[in-house]
């Protein structure tokens, strides 16, 4: 059975609450497999990120969540079916360009952060790499010091830790990225959106949300 944690800030804690896990549930997910961890502390995008990856134990794998996504229609179903190795539930043409779908070496892999599965041994491993080796080296500066970048730092983990290894770029995309409906986020506000460009065009989730939203 697939576990999935949900890295949360708390200015979005309403969504995860309200709709976020609610959408979760509905599709069947068992509650006792969400994990909300909620950067309360206020540690930042890469400390926080990284201080979550600590605490996933066991030899299985998680389900990484942000805190502004829509889950497609049958988003516990795939989660089951790819419920093994690195999977990359989301990509943005602003980012990834286009392509690279499907079996990919780690540095094809999308920046997936948004929903991204990683076996719970690389998540810890990560965690490690990042507190006792990225942070606080000086070649490295630009990279930790404003306290971002978590999607960059587990790309470069995985690059030099895994090369050669594997990865799946999921198509269609298993979430969207919706943070210029909730707002609420530590960083700036993109000029546009950085939506998923792997969406089903039948699946009307984030249109569903959208109007629940403007019922608030």
């Amino acid at each position: 059975m697939a576990k999935y944690m949900i890295h949360a800030y708390p200015k979005r804690m309403w969504y995860v609450e309200k709709f976020l896990v609610p959408s979760m549930l509905k599709q069947g997910i068992d509650k006792d497999n969400i994990t909300i961890y909620n950067d309360s502390e206020k540690k930042g995008n890469l400390r926080a990120c990284m201080t979550a990856f600590a605490h996933c134990q066991g030899d299985g794998g998680t389900w990484h969540l942000q805190d502004d996504v829509c889950i497609c229609k049958d988003f516990k179903h795939l989660t089951e079916v790819h419920d093994h190795g690195l999977v990359c539930g989301f990509s943005s043409e602003m980012y990834d360009g286009t392509g690279k779908v499907g079996e990919v070496t780690v540095d094809r892999m999308w920046f997936s952060f948004p929903c991204i599965r990683i076996p719970d041994e690389y998540a810890r491993d990560c965690s490690n790499w990042v507190f006792n080796y990225l942070i606080g080296n000086m070649a490295y500066k630009r990279y930790w010091e404003d306290g971002v970048n978590d999607d960059w730092a587990f790309r470069a983990y995985i690059k030099d830790h895994h090369k050669g290894e594997t990865a799946l770029n999921l198509a269609p995309n298993i979430v969207d990225h919706i943070d210029y409906l909730i707002g609420g986020g530590s960083r700036r506000q993109r000029l546009k959106p950085c939506r998923a460009q792997y969406w089903t065009d039948g699946d009307n989730s984030v249109l569903e949300l959208e109007e629940q939203l403007h019922q608030l």
